[in-house]
């Protein structure tokens, strides 16, 4: 569509142009909910496979134009240069780039509330740091610094997986590991101990080591942080959000926590979920055989959504070495943060 005082080009469905601010007339209407992501195919997946050693495709966010409005307010933008992701500071709408500079809002825009205050978060994290045998009273001898609660916007991306692996089942090594998944804070001596005593038991049992082919299906709805400087408070481990909690982004239930504007861009966002994929298919692949020869991964990422999700961000220093803790307003529960392996004293 083309505005109708100035007559620059617009994106299908804007009720403001975005360069001389007119009204439209023309109300969009919300696309219906996205499909769910589609079920494993039985037959062989189509495609290429993930190449996990591949260089990363760097995706520039386009230039943003000069005097940008909000087509859902009209409200003017304040763009820095090489953002991709803009929320508009009067409605809330989020605002992301196109082809040529071209501006239209995200649909699929949602937020989580916070539920914790500043002392459970730190509770939370204290919990966290102390956590292990080998760790002790590290939360209570740890200076803290800055604790700031941000609304981070990440771009959730519903992503299907099928993997076809190759290994090796009947050596003993899988039970032990699953055996020693809740005791690996113990350290190498704990870890040498049970890799003893699985030999002892494997001398006495007779062996039937088989070779494995098989297939993962999977799928999961992979958070990918929409901000290049906080990749380090990228979840990792499958860490997904709650999705029964999400509603319809408004600023007003920000709490006056900052929201945060992003510089990755929706396509970029899946790329990255596609090797966030890969790594959580190989990690469940090893959970079926001793030893993983080969692994084929397909990912299948469909149009994702916009969360904005509270996120308490604190720092401490330990014994002179600065660490972070980033925690899930919402859930309670940590995402990503640094720790000391070893704090006996």
């Amino acid at each position: 569509m083309f505005c109708n005082k100035c007559g620059r080009q617009l994106p299908d469905g804007s009720v403001f142009c975005n360069y001389c601010g007119a009204q439209q007339g023309v109300i969009p209407q919300a696309p219906g909910a996205p499909p769910q992501a589609p079920g494993m195919p039985p037959q062989a997946p189509t495609g290429q496979p993930y190449n996990p050693s591949a260089p990363a495709q760097q995706v520039a966010p386009p230039a943003m134009p000069q005097n940008l409005k909000c087509n859902s307010c009209g409200g003017p933008l304040k763009p820095s240069a090489g953002l991709a992701l803009v929320v508009c500071e009067y409605c809330g709408a989020a605002t992301t780039m196109g082809a040529g500079g071209a501006a239209q809002v995200v649909m699929k825009h949602f937020m989580l509330p916070n539920t914790i205050d500043q002392e459970k978060a730190l509770n939370a994290g204290g919990e966290w740091l102390n956590k292990g045998v080998f760790r002790r009273k590290v939360a209570e001898r740890s200076d803290l610094g800055n604790t700031t609660l941000k609304l981070v916007p990440y771009w959730v991306i519903p992503t299907s997986v099928v993997a076809d692996y190759q290994g090796i089942r009947g050596t003993g090594v899988a039970q032990m590991r699953q055996e020693g998944t809740a005791k690996k804070v113990l350290g190498g001596a704990m870890l040498a101990f049970t890799a003893a005593a699985a030999a002892s038991r494997k001398s006495n049992v007779p062996s039937q080591v088989t070779r494995v082919r098989d297939r993962l299906q999977l799928s999961f709805n992979i958070p990918v942080v929409a901000v290049r400087g906080y990749t380090k408070y990228q979840p990792q481990g499958g860490y997904q959000f709650n999705a029964q909690q999400k509603m319809d982004f408004d600023k007003r239930q920000s709490g006056g926590a900052q929201v945060m504007d992003g510089d990755v861009s929706e396509g970029e966002a899946k790329q990255q979920a596609a090797g966030l994929a890969h790594k959580l298919a190989e990690k469940e692949a090893k959970r079926h055989v001793d030893s993983l020869e080969s692994i084929q991964v397909y990912p299948t990422m469909t149009d994702g959504e916009l969360l904005h999700a509270p996120v308490w961000f604190v720092e401490y220093t330990f014994k002179d070495k600065p660490m972070y803790i980033a925690i899930d307003g919402n859930s309670g529960l940590v995402m990503e943060g640094e720790r000391p392996a070893v704090a006996l004293w």
